[in-house]
């Protein structure tokens, strides 16, 4: 027989820009050149910001790699820690949607895998607040599943239809939907249940730290469907006000905050049933975790 087919256990985040029709939509190209400022703002609207929001979404969790703290580890066990925190993640851009992976497998710790859930969950919720600030919401859907990798890096299998089904006709509007195995994963990292028969207790315990952190950012909605919590105070509290890359979070909260707002009354006066409450949705969302001493007129 030929290659060998191998198949994993993959955490795949599906995410799907929204509008990105409507700027194609109003698109007339009778007669403008390559060079026109028309071509150059769609080019902006479109391609543009998927690359970007994937850009953003890589230096999250990479950001959220270098801040893991060690400081609290005994000096001869810091190394080993490192290693144990190491997280990797792919990703790849198709029409106006992208996705983030990591595979489950560990060679040798299986903290690795819950650590790359771990990142792969709050870039996802950054790049949530990001995106509505820059008023050009997505919706996403995060789970896990069989896959195998192409030669083009891309996973493919039974994960793709998931996720896909997760945020096409789960998630409704924008929030970031989450599923039932990825839940199953983080409980059992949560356990303390050994993976394997020579798998460490630092292992295990840092596995266990790490899930209820991500079971923390996991909260039901109100039609019964798991989210992830981005606004919730035990996601906030992840990011640092001095690193570069998350100092101005409560400002870029703002900014979202006040285009759900205006995206929910532009709908509304246009009598855009099906919008409007789904912004409706969203806006309760935000009042309900959003503190009430937010300023969002500086936004």
């Amino acid at each position: 027989m030929g290659d060998s087919i191998h198949y994993d256990y993959y955490c795949v985040a599906f995410v799907d820009v929204l509008g990105q029709q409507e700027v194609f939509k109003a698109f007339n190209d009778e007669g403008l050149t390559d060079n026109h400022p028309k071509i150059i703002d769609i080019h902006k609207q479109t391609v543009m910001h998927v690359e970007s929001l994937r850009s953003c979404f890589a230096k999250y969790f990479e950001g959220n790699q270098k801040e893991a703290n060690g400081a609290l580890v005994p000096e001869d066990k810091r190394v080993m820690f490192k290693e144990m925190m190491r997280a990797t993640v792919g990703t790849y851009r198709f029409s106006d949607c992208f996705l983030a992976f990591t595979s489950l497998r560990t060679d040798k710790y299986c903290s690795n895998s819950v650590s790359s859930v771990f990142s792969l969950l709050t870039a996802c919720g950054a790049i949530m607040v990001l995106s509505l600030a820059a008023r050009k919401p997505f919706r996403a859907a995060i789970d896990v599943g069989i896959g195998t990798t192409l030669t083009n890096g891309e996973v493919y299998g039974p994960i793709s239809y998931k996720v896909y089904e997760l945020e096409s006709k789960v998630a409704q509007y924008p929030r970031i939907v989450i599923g039932s195995q990825l839940i199953e994963f983080l409980h059992l990292a949560f356990s303390g249940t050994k993976q394997f028969d020579a798998q460490t207790d630092e292992d295990i315990q840092v596995c266990r730290v790490l899930a209820e952190k991500c079971l923390k950012f996991i909260v039901k909605d109100v039609d019964g469907h798991y989210i992830l919590d981005y606004l919730g105070d035990v996601f906030i509290s992840n990011f640092s006000t001095e690193s570069p890359s998350t100092a101005d979070y409560q400002g870029m909260v703002k900014k979202a905050y006040k285009f759900v707002e205006e995206e929910y009354q532009q709908r509304q006066a246009k009598c855009d049933g099906k919008l409007a409450s789904r912004y409706f949705l969203l806006l309760n969302y935000f009042r309900a975790k959003v503190s009430k001493g937010l300023d969002k007129s500086d936004g």
